[in-house]
């Protein structure tokens, strides 16, 4: 699953890691997840400011049903954080390696994700006030609570100052909870372990989301989506365990790509009419069962499909992937406060063609922004000493500039 590292040019815009903890397959799967992403928001924006040309396709219009789904790449993003997260538990438990510090644990968490967040945020906070003319006093709350990040808990609707931060609260969730939850990966027996982490995902898959309807606060919680944290979980499991070193096969390739349709169909809805009645909540329970399963299958052909496999270890795909995390950050507000440029291209007149020509315009714009801000933030913090540089950096201009003084 390792492979050299990116070319000389990619490799500037590459995550720091080492070479042991590089897996191509975990940033290809963050590829997919953020390329659907923006993908959805990208519909959504343009139908917004020139439904003459880019209102959404008649309803059960296939194109129609796929951007809709396009969110679920959220979904895709918890899975991977979820096995990201347990990797290192997992090794302790199951190799035996050294524990995991929880103190390092929660200080990484702080020190690599904090600072690119509030930049953001706090950009975000400034281009309503400046350019959009909002009041920084009825924004001031909502920044407060969105850094916090218990802005759904509190106001149970997405950040106004950047809506997409609505499932970074739930990561941080789930942050919180992961040196606990991992005392799954403690159980001895493969079986009993596995089982249990399987049973887990079912209750939490039926259960939670029920818990999380009783109230708009809890909707966007980490109630609604830990079966996928636990999806990631058992694939951390397989991952230690070996499993997904096995021989690829074009099988898997079928499998995953047998999974697209459903997956669209199960969460937009169309199609179990046929199958389930549509007054009982068969459906409902239908797709929230079904989903975790379905991205697990096209998590395991990651690893183990042939031509997945190869498009996921693609440096450029890998490269972008590594910088998700900006990318998703920074990829709503820059279509929401630029796509007034390009709205009115649609020289086809055909609405997947001129979605095709947005797309080929604003997202190579969308990366290359975020590009930058990776290199000039995000980057350095994946450098897990910078605080103690910067400390070291501030009292030595501390000195030189007592030193002037006197």
């Amino acid at each position: 699953m390792q492979q050299d590292r990116h070319p000389r040019f990619l490799a500037r815009f590459s995550r720091v890691t080492t070479r042991e903890t590089f897996v191509p397959e975990v940033d290809g799967l963050r590829f997919l997840a953020v390329m659907a992403v923006i993908a959805f928001h990208l519909a959504i924006n343009l139908a917004s400011r020139n439904p003459t040309a880019f209102a959404y396709p008649v309803p059960g219009d296939p194109l129609h049903l796929a951007l809709r789904s396009g969110e679920l790449g959220v979904q895709l993003f918890f899975i991977v954080s979820g096995l990201v997260l347990a990797l290192p538990f997992a090794r302790h438990h199951l190799l035996g390696e050294r524990p995991v510090s929880l103190r390092a644990y929660f200080l990484r968490r702080l020190t690599r994700l904090e600072p690119p967040y509030a930049l953001v945020m706090i950009g975000c906070f400034l281009l309503l006030v400046v350019v959009h003319g909002r009041s920084p006093a009825a924004l001031a709350p909502h920044l407060l609570a969105s850094l916090l990040y218990v802005h759904d808990l509190v106001y149970a609707r997405d950040s106004v100052i950047n809506n997409v931060a609505w499932s970074l609260e739930v990561e941080i969730q789930f942050y919180l909870l992961v040196p606990w939850l991992t005392l799954l990966l403690a159980i001895r027996s493969p079986a009993v372990r596995r089982t249990v982490i399987v049973a887990a995902v079912v209750l939490t898959s039926l259960v939670g989301p029920q818990l999380a309807g009783v109230s708009p606060h809890l909707e966007n919680t980490l109630l609604r989506f830990a079966q996928y944290f636990l999806v990631g979980f058992l694939l951390a499991d397989l991952m230690v365990s070996g499993q997904l070193r096995r021989p690829r096969s074009l099988l898997w390739d079928a499998l995953a790509l047998a999974t697209v349709p459903l997956v669209v169909l199960l969460h937009t809805g169309t199609g179990v009419a046929t199958w389930l009645p549509s007054d009982t909540p068969a459906r409902w329970v239908a797709a929230e069962l079904a989903l975790p399963w379905l991205f697990l299958v096209v998590c395991l052909a990651a690893f183990r499909g042939v031509v997945l496999n190869a498009f996921l270890r693609v440096p450029l795909v890998t490269t972008v992937g590594g910088m998700c995390y900006s990318i998703y950050l920074l990829h709503n507000v820059l279509l929401n406060n630029t796509l007034f440029v390009t709205k009115d291209l649609a020289p086809t007149g055909v609405y997947g063609l001129d979605l095709a020509v947005q797309a080929l315009v604003m997202v190579p714009f969308v990366v290359a922004v975020s590009a930058v801000f990776f290199v000039l933030v995000e980057r350095p913090c994946m450098d897990r000493t910078w605080p103690q540089r910067l400390r070291a950096w501030v009292v030595a201009r501390t000195r030189v500039t007592a030193d002037v003084g006197r």
